[in-house]
């Protein structure tokens, strides 16, 4: 493989991942922490005894935390909740592209570097895919998952590799 071939090939895959990140940001934005915790909701309260201020606090709408009022928990919770929904569509949407990108990428793999890069493209969507929603994976759902997609790379390696011999 050319230089030219090489760097054509990275350019492909750097422009696949940036593509794939701003269409889900298009299509699917990611919630924003202001949409659902505003700071200006949070009451003045002054300062007392930590008694009176923890009634005041739950009496706001907070929780007592260690000695703090934390006026942010729900709002918190729901952002987090959406948060995980949005990462596990990401998921979705990332590994269905994924598998799209390899497919295409092995079918043309004559026409260098599109097949190669369009592969690594894929791999690369994999990998965004995982990173983005790796917090809601169980560990047995993360093991089985990079296990299955490095038995998928090993079969295609060995199915490329058998082709040219």
């Amino acid at each position: 493989m050319n230089v030219k071939n090489l760097v054509l090939g990275i350019g492909i895959v750097v422009v696949f991942a940036l593509v794939l990140w701003q269409g889900v940001e298009a299509f699917m934005p990611s919630p924003q922490w202001e949409d659902y915790c505003n700071e200006n909701t949070i009451p003045a309260i002054p300062v007392k005894p930590e008694a009176e201020e923890r009634e005041d606090c739950v009496a706001n709408g907070g929780v007592w935390r260690n000695g703090y009022c934390d006026y942010y928990s729900e709002c918190q919770r729901q952002y987090n909740e959406a948060s995980g929904r949005h990462s596990q569509k990401v998921f979705f949407v990332s590994l269905i592209v994924a598998v799209i990108a390899v497919i295409i990428g092995f079918t043309f793999l004559k026409i260098e570097p599109v097949g190669s890069a369009l592969i690594g493209s894929g791999i690369w969507a994999i990998f965004y895919g995982s990173v983005v929603n790796w917090r809601n994976f169980s560990t047995t759902i993360r093991f089985v998952l990079l296990l299955l997609v490095l038995v998928l790379l090993i079969w295609l390696t060995v199915k490329l590799n058998k082709k040219k011999r």
